[in-house]
């Protein structure tokens, strides 16, 4: 029989057997071995899949069933081989020993976060009461979790952890909100200098008309990852990938703090 379906963006058409399984076209014929098979019943959750946006049991439909549906294995779930904030999580909670389970869980809590952005405790438990786990005993998967939704409510896409994550936190939201006054007289120093490759500009009342000057023509919207984050005790520096209203720009910045305000700013675009 002919089936058609949408795997992970990608269209793909078969000639299949009426009783072959979804999980065995998706690992045998299309080679997406990540979809586990564990019991053959429908318990386990270790193959799950989203099916047109829906977690289902990829052991308990038939492939012809999934004819014509847009289906997302764990081998789509983050873009261009990087771990997303929920894989991130998993990895940094330590919310997997074996893994064999972990495809299922991710795909399952991906379902959840869809229409749920910020489950609590009980709501990601529920999410997960059709995945099955030998190892973890559950706990530090609903910690990787919180982590990964705690990373995709800041505005700075980290967990907000450390002195000098809470001071770059607080920069972003005065950016995103183009408050340029709030943002100096609380982040830099009276005697502040911002500077870069064509330009040094020094003192509160300079570095508001800077601003000011800047929020007209760039309105920061969103920054979209923070790479490369270094703390030390006197400052930070980080790189960060950014949405605007001309596009998407790769900044990096070096912030020199004293006293909990900025002394010395180095900013730059790639």
């Amino acid at each position: 029989m002919l089936i058609s379906m949408t795997v992970n963006k990608k269209p793909y058409s078969a000639d299949v057997e009426p009783r072959l399984l979804l999980v065995d076209f998706l690992r045998d014929a299309l080679g997406l071995t990540g979809t586990k098979v564990g019991c053959d019943t429908g318990q386990c959750g270790a193959c799950t899949v989203l099916l047109n946006g829906k977690s289902v049991k990829s052991c308990a439909m038939l492939a012809v069933q999934a004819d014509g549906a847009d289906v997302l294995t764990i081998e789509g779930v983050a873009p261009n081989g990087l771990l997303n904030a929920l894989q991130e999580g998993f990895w940094e909670r330590h919310g997997l020993q074996c893994g064999f389970c972990t495809p299922g869980m991710i795909i399952a809590v991906t379902d959840l976060l869809q229409h749920t952005p910020h489950p609590d405790e009980a709501q990601i438990r529920r999410a997960l009461e059709g995945n099955l786990c030998r190892c973890t005993g559950y706990q530090k998967v609903v910690e990787a979790v919180q982590y990964a939704i705690a990373k995709e409510s800041s505005p700075i896409r980290m967990i907000v952890d450390t002195p000098g994550k809470v001071f770059y936190e607080t920069q972003v939201k005065y950016l995103i909100a183009g408050n340029a006054d709030k943002l100096v007289e609380d982040n830099y120093h009276p005697d502040a200098v911002v500077a870069s490759f064509d330009f040094t500009v020094k003192g509160h009342e300079a570095l508001k008309v800077h601003f000011r000057n800047y929020m007209r023509w760039v309105q920061i919207k969103e920054v979209v990852s923070t790479d490369k984050f270094t703390e030390t005790e006197d400052g930070v520096s980080f790189e960060a990938t950014v949405r605007t209203n001309r596009g998407v720009a790769k900044v990096y910045d070096v912030f020199v703090i004293k006293e909990g305000k900025i002394t010395y700013h180095f900013t730059g675009m790639k």
